[in-house]
């Protein structure tokens, strides 16, 4: 029951996802400004495909206006779906992701910014991409640990976003996914194909989301500091 539940999960996942890029290419010419379409459309996804895999998400904290940095913990392939249901965001992720079928091509089409990490000319074109789309009010949303956390403890953060945030005068908030259970935590070793099945083959994947309050001003290296420790304190579920 659960792999036939898995597999009809994820051939609907596909298929709005194509019928939703069929929908913004339809429309398209007849919106005046392509990216709030596009953004919105995304977010419209967001809220089919959090019905449809089974995501039962309860946010805790209060959700950021727009123009804010937001920094979240990387356990999960769906973390930012988790977090793209409640607030309009420029995620930024790994170049490779570009590649994968459909699925990149979707993301980049509605705002996702793709950093080539082993280059240091891109990795500094991405920040001032980031500082600029603060600026305009717009929110970015950064893994800043750099990877999926296999391991029990958040990593050190990279700082390069937070100083963009620092240069565009903006609020860095702290989040943390939560997971209710550890079959949504990438495990060593694990494909993409078999963590995903192992997250949607259960009926209900119950997660916390936490949002923080507004980091204080303060160098780039502590504000990584404190948003770890933020994410340090809640990453891991316990039973109450």
């Amino acid at each position: 029951m659960e792999k036939i539940r898995a597999y009809g999960r994820v051939v609907i996942f596909i298929s709005s996802m194509v019928f939703y890029i069929a929908v913004f290419y339809l429309v398209l010419p007849f919106k005046k400004s392509t990216l709030e379409w596009g953004l919105s459309l995304r977010l419209h996804w967001m809220k089919l495909i959090h019905s449809v895999l089974g995501l039962k998400v309860e946010v805790k904290g209060e959700v950021p206006a727009e123009g804010s940095l937001l920094v979240s913990n990387h356990q999960s392939a769906i973390d930012p779906i988790v977090i793209m249901k409640f607030i309009k965001v420029f995620p930024v992720g790994k170049y490779e992701i570009r590649k994968y079928p459909i699925i990149g091509f979707a993301a980049e089409k509605t705002g996702v910014l793709f950093v080539k990490r082993n280059q240091k000319d891109h990795r500094t074109a991405i920040r001032n991409q980031i500082c600029k789309l603060l600026k305009s009010g717009r929110s970015v949303l950064l893994f800043p640990e750099g990877t999926v956390n296999e391991g029990r403890e958040v990593m050190p953060l990279k700082v390069g976003g937070f100083s963009a945030a620092l240069k565009a005068r903006k609020p860095i908030v702290p989040v943390c996914i939560q997971y209710h259970s550890g079959d949504a935590i990438w495990k060593p070793g694990q494909g993409l194909k078999s963590h995903f099945f192992e997250q949607i083959e259960n009926p209900v994947l119950r997660i916390d989301l936490h949002f923080g309050s507004p980091l204080k001003v303060d160098t780039p290296e502590n504000l990584a500091e404190q948003a770890r420790q933020f994410m340090a304190d809640k990453q891991f579920f316990r039973e109450v």
